[in-house]
């Protein structure tokens, strides 16, 4: 039976719409589960970052974070399910909101934290993937994507992975030590990370 003119109109423009951003939402993602999997590794910067948002338990929140980070991620790029989607764009949403806080005050901010103990100063090169990334996840609500979307033969599955791989460690390099090298070169301090006392705390009761 001959496919539905309105039905043949959306698969086309579904086509056209996702398949050119299932790669850059599928880097998006996995850098979020990186950035997720440091946090809980690595709690110290988001820890203080949060604490400046006078969030409680910052050690605790950031790990929570971090977690959910890659719980979201994993299961978005698994599943394609549209509520998955959904948390990414609303966390790659709020991360862009921070950022941008961040620049604007960033006497109180040292690292935004995005990538746990990363030294990593808040730009806007950093809000743009942000903002970016959270208009990707949007699409996928109502668009889904899936890692299923490359299938292929084994060797076209292998080099898109290659290659989506290869876009996230790029990626993570130029939000990371990008912004640190550029500031070096124009005479300016690197942020620092603050070994401050929750640490300690954290590590001494073992909890």
């Amino acid at each position: 039976m001959a496919e539905r003119p309105h039905l043949a109109l959306y698969s086309r423009l579904r086509f056209i719409l996702v398949t050119p951003l299932a790669a850059p939402l599928l880097v998006a993602t996995g850098v979020l589960v990186l950035a997720g999997l440091s946090k809980i590794q690595r709690p110290s910067a988001t820890a203080d970052a949060l604490r400046e948002l006078s969030i409680p338990q910052p050690l605790a929140n950031a790990r929570l974070l971090g977690f959910l980070e890659v719980v979201l991620g994993i299961l978005a790029i698994a599943t394609g399910h549209w509520l998955f989607w959904l948390g990414v764009g609303v966390s790659y949403a709020g991360f862009t909101a921070f950022v941008l806080w961040a620049l604007g005050d960033s006497s109180r901010i040292g690292s935004c934290g995005c990538f746990g103990r990363e030294d990593t100063p808040a730009t806007v090169g950093h809000a743009v993937f942000n903002a970016t990334a959270a208009a990707l996840a949007f699409v996928a609500v109502t668009n889904p994507v899936r890692i299923t979307d490359f299938a292929g033969s084994g060797l076209e599955a292998v080099l898109s992975v290659v290659l989506i791989a290869t876009a996230i460690a790029l990626s993570i390099v130029a939000l990371t030590e990008l912004p640190r090298t550029l500031m070096l070169a124009r005479g300016d301090n690197p942020p620092s990370i603050r070994e401050f006392s929750l640490d300690r705390t954290y590590n001494s009761r073992g909890i």
